[in-house]
């Protein structure tokens, strides 16, 4: 009977290992999750940004006066640096804690980068969502003329926002500055991303030139995948340093 226990809890923990080593980046993703349900940090902080900002913007440009042009604009500000302010935290927490180097033992970096992506993602979708629910909140007369290609254009930025926030974040992770290094170090590379997001919102909002919108939409898409794949690469340099 003490044979067949130790048999049986022998085969668990090697079916459980490698199931851990099969969804290694999901479980880097979910304990992840787990701690910021727990601690609530970056949720916290992206959200009151946002808050204060929509606010901030309401009471100082009348709502008469924002046109689409400028209003597609004010949403990727926002989205910006709402994205900079809570999501630098994915590798600095790790460092702080001391438990990144438990986190090199146990995983590859790969399955790291990528779990570490798509946390990322996922608060990046939120505050993309927090934030356009709040525009139109504070904003009711702009009205959405093309909406799923509004849609698509915040997922693709955002999916390019996450992989920046997550190679820019490893970098800076063991840096005295962090705070002021996240937005200095991700800025040039989120340009082309911002103006090509700003350019999509501002077309899907009046409903014209969508031939425009999906070569908007495809370019993000495009320099978003090559900067993910670049940086999963590069990360393995700095995951080692």
């Amino acid at each position: 009977m003490k044979g067949n226990t130790l048999v049986n809890g022998s085969f668990n923990f090697n079916l459980n290992f490698k199931c851990c080593q099969l969804n290694g980046f999901l479980a880097v993703a979910y304990k992840d999750l787990q701690i910021e349900f727990r601690n609530r940090y970056t949720i916290s902080i992206t959200l009151l940004f946002t808050l204060i900002s929509t606010t901030i913007i309401n009471f100082s440009i009348p709502t008469e006066l924002i046109q689409s042009n400028l209003y597609a604009g004010l949403i990727w500000v926002v989205i910006f640096f709402a994205s900079m302010t809570g999501m630098a935290r994915s590798f600095v927490s790790e460092e702080e804690k001391g438990t990144i180097l438990l986190l090199k033992l146990i995983s590859t970096p790969y399955k790291v980068f990528f779990g570490k992506f798509l946390f990322n993602l996922l608060i990046s979708l939120l505050i993309n969502l927090a934030s356009i629910l709040m525009f139109m909140l504070f904003f009711d007369k702009i009205k959405i003329a093309s909406f799923h290609l509004f849609v698509v254009s915040i997922i693709n930025a955002g999916i390019g926002i996450a992989g920046c926030s997550t190679i820019i974040g490893a970098i800076i992770s063991k840096a005295n500055v962090k705070g002021a290094l996240f937005p200095i170090l991700s800025l040039p590379i989120l340009i082309p991303l911002l103006m090509l997001g700003i350019e999509a919102t501002h077309f899907s909002l009046i409903g014209k030139d969508y031939a425009l919108i999906l070569k908007d939409n495809l370019f993000m898409f495009g320099y978003s995948g090559f900067l993910i794949t670049l940086s999963s690469f590069l990360f393995e340099f700095v995951w080692k340093d």
